[in-house]
């Protein structure tokens, strides 16, 4: 009877699932242990909803989640053990993956580019050439430093052009107490909405203008290693984030509710911002929660053009098994 149930479990692709759960696996769940990309936002409510609301449970799962302490966390927790599986972002798992990480994609969480360039008009800065001279303050995430390399070198300048300072989750406050005049690595849906909902007015550059691919922002991995002892485990958490996802989506007051009462939440969140970012991530979020090989390919290959990583790998090396190629 146990395995008869556990067949009825929805099968999928390791790279993503789809959002039905069809019966309840017998036994304890499983614990898993999970590190979201930060402090709690929209940007996670696909692991949020699916918490909330039990989903995971219908599919043998217990999740212990966290949230990193610092944004550059998530693939060095997954690779200690620390966590078993971490949302993190995709540009960042590339290159730790070209450098020998042993990674696996297992699904996507935030399906398009988010990450930008965002200053105040009060700035005086008009384009990107106008940054030399300025201070720029990032999250503290090693790749992004190589992005904003790439956007320099756009507009003529490089990195000796500007002062970079380290905010961690404090991108906001850096900006508008005028410790920095710009931010990057920010994300247009949760820093840009912030201060749109503050009435800042920003300015946002997104990547995208440095010639970068279009990309899923944000995914989640695990050691392949530890999936491939866990055969189950990609596939049974995704089809419970996914099902959060859409749950997310339907009920857009819900999923607000859900990030307010999260105790992974800042404390000093501002509700109106909070509702801001809602609005404007919602529609980001992955519908399939599966990992497009294609346009991982894309960013693979535009890395390597750029220097980010010594050489292009292939897309597939990155996925896991059974995703679609």
């Amino acid at each position: 009877m146990a395995v008869l149930i556990l067949g009825l479990v929805l099968t999928g692709c390791g790279g993503g699932s789809g959002t039905e759960t069809t019966a309840t696996p017998a036994g304890p769940p499983r614990e898993v242990r999970v590190t979201l990309s930060g402090q709690a936002g929209p940007q996670d409510l696909g692991i949020l909803t699916a918490e909330a609301q039990q989903l995971f449970t219908q599919v043998g799962l217990r999740p212990v989640v966290a949230s990193p302490a610092e944004p550059w966390r998530p693939v060095p927790y997954v690779l200690n053990g620390t966590d078993e599986l971490g949302a993190a972002l995709l540009p960042q798992v590339v290159e730790a993956k070209a450098k020998g990480a042993p990674l696996t994609v297992i699904g996507s969480e935030v399906a398009q580019p988010t990450m930008a360039m965002i200053w105040l008009p009060r700035s005086g800065i008009g384009s990107l050439a106008d940054l030399a001279g300025k201070t720029i303050a990032v999250p503290g995430i090693p790749v992004e430093m190589e992005f904003l390399r790439v956007m320099l070198a756009r507009a003529g300048l490089s990195l000796d052009d500007v002062t970079v300072v380290g905010a961690g989750y404090d991108l906001v406050p850096a900006l508008l107490s005028g410790r920095a005049d710009a931010i990057f690595g920010a994300a247009a849906n949760v820093e840009g909405a912030e201060l749109e909902a503050r009435g800042s007015q920003p300015v946002v550059t997104p990547v995208q203008t440095a010639g970068a691919p279009d990309y899923e922002e944000l995914v989640l991995v695990g050691r392949s290693d530890t999936l491939a002892e866990n055969p189950t485990l990609a596939r049974d958490f995704m089809a419970a984030v996914t099902e959060g996802v859409e749950a997310a989506t339907a009920d857009p007051r819900q999923a607000l509710s859900t990030i307010q009462e999260s105790p992974y939440a800042s404390t000093e969140a501002d509700p109106d911002a909070v509702r801001a970012q809602v609005e404007a991530t919602l529609p980001l979020l992955s519908g399939s929660g599966e990992a497009d090989p294609e346009r991982l390919q894309a960013l693979v290959d535009w890395m390597a053009e750029e220097g980010m990583i010594g050489k292009a790998f292939p897309a597939s090396e990155l996925l896991a098994a059974g995703s679609p190629e």
